[in-house]
């Protein structure tokens, strides 16, 4: 299955006659494989920024289907850590910078996290191993 989305104010339908076939047609041609053409509407009005796949008027494609290849092909432990972590965060996001500095940063402290569970529980399992946990004397007080 081969789908292609198009912004019907997208400048690249000038160089792909076939797009701009099937807009005017309101049908799709393939070449002997299954073909998909599907427009979008404008969200934003300008050509340049419609160009962009992860500006406004792409990036709701790409979520939906970021969100229909989870449902076939992830399980649903994965299905759940996918809403979990990047749904909320891609269905506010307007602009990729943001998307991807944001999961860069959440990705770097959930890293950093993990690790610092991790050294603790070393450090505390060889200290008790080792015998060499803390110790406390105790005070003599001299009397005299």
């Amino acid at each position: 299955r081969c789908i292609n989305y198009y912004s019907v104010n997208d400048p690249i339908l000038n160089v792909v006659p076939s797009a701009v076939k099937a807009l005017k047609s309101g049908f799709s041609f393939g070449d002997g494989m299954q073909q998909e053409i599907i427009f979008l509407a404008s969200r934003t009005g300008d050509p340049a920024t419609d160009h962009g796949l992860l500006n406004p008027t792409y990036l709701e494609a790409l979520v939906w289907e970021g969100q229909r290849y989870q449902s076939l092909f992830l399980s649903p432990l994965g299905q759940m850590a996918g809403a979990a972590f990047v749904g909320p965060l891609s269905s506010t996001v307007t602009w990729f910078p943001n998307f991807a500095y944001e999961m860069t940063r959440r990705g770097f402290i959930a890293i950093v996290r993990i690790f610092t569970l991790l050294w603790e529980l070393v450090h505390v399992t060889i200290t008790r191993l080792l015998g060499k946990g803390e110790r406390y004397d105790p005070i003599l007080l001299k009397t005299s």
